[in-house]
């Protein structure tokens, strides 16, 4: 599929010749690139984005949460599509921004697949070990350097935390503190909801807490982990087409 550039960001896509009577917008994790989608495409063609700060796009100059995400997101597909409603396909970190536009922007959103996504914050998730927090407190005060804050992080720190820096590590901070129960509560359109059931990072018990609070709407399982859509394409094929339908 051939290559463009869209929205203010110069977000970089792979789009087909023409949007489809009910165009396709592929969103893929963080740290992944538009490939990550490749094989659903290959058989539902769509608008394969690279979103900012991930593959061929170039990161945001200040750090943004899923909202303003999803607001970069959008501008690229009404300028793709003109405005026609389209079918949000999104993984983990896409999932979070397929969320927002669809409860932000109903208008635009004829159905929603999320996979994989980490739906709802608790403390567990969201606050980091002890021994780190106390080391950060420690440099805040002046009583402990920065080499040692930097190896309270390697110790302690996400593998994506780890692997992002500058703005992009700002960004994650924001996003994993998100939850999501009001955009869940305003989603409209027909939704699916797929799942690993053994998703260590997205657990499933968000699925199915999720699935209770949009009406309607359908979850399908399997017995994987995180990368649901790369293990079971196929699945993904037949909700596009069940929800293209409705």
């Amino acid at each position: 599929m051939p290559v463009a550039t869209f929205g203010a960001l110069g977000l970089i896509a792979e789009i087909p010749a023409a949007p489809g009577l009910v165009p396709i917008i592929y969103l893929h994790g963080w740290g992944r690139s538009r490939n990550d989608f490749a094989q659903v495409a290959g058989q539902r063609p769509g608008m394969l984005l690279d979103l900012p700060g991930f593959g061929s796009s170039a990161q945001p100059p200040v750090a943004m949460g899923s909202a303003e995400y999803a607001a970069e997101v959008l501008a690229a597909i009404s300028e793709w599509t003109d405005s026609e409603r389209v079918l949000l396909v999104g993984h983990s970190f896409g999932g979070r921004i397929a969320l927002q536009i669809a409860a932000t922007a109903p208008q635009s959103v004829r159905g929603l697949i999320i996979a994989g996504t980490p739906l709802f914050r608790t403390k567990s998730h969201s606050r980091p070990p002890l021994a780190y927090r106390a080391a950060r407190r420690l440099h805040r005060l002046g009583l402990a350097s920065g080499a040692r804050l930097e190896s309270a992080r390697k110790k302690y720190g996400s593998a994506d935390y780890l692997a992002a820096s500058g703005v992009m590590r700002e960004i994650l901070v924001k996003v994993v503190n998100e939850s999501y129960e009001t955009e869940l509560a305003q989603i409209r359109c027909p939704t699916a909801f797929v799942w690993g059931r053994a998703d260590s990072a997205a657990p499933v018990e968000d699925a199915r807490r999720a699935q209770q609070i949009v009406e309607g709407s359908i979850l399908e399982e399997r017995d994987c982990g995180h990368d649901v859509h790369l293990q079971h394409p196929l699945l993904f094929v037949e909700l596009i087409d069940r929800l293209v339908q409705q």
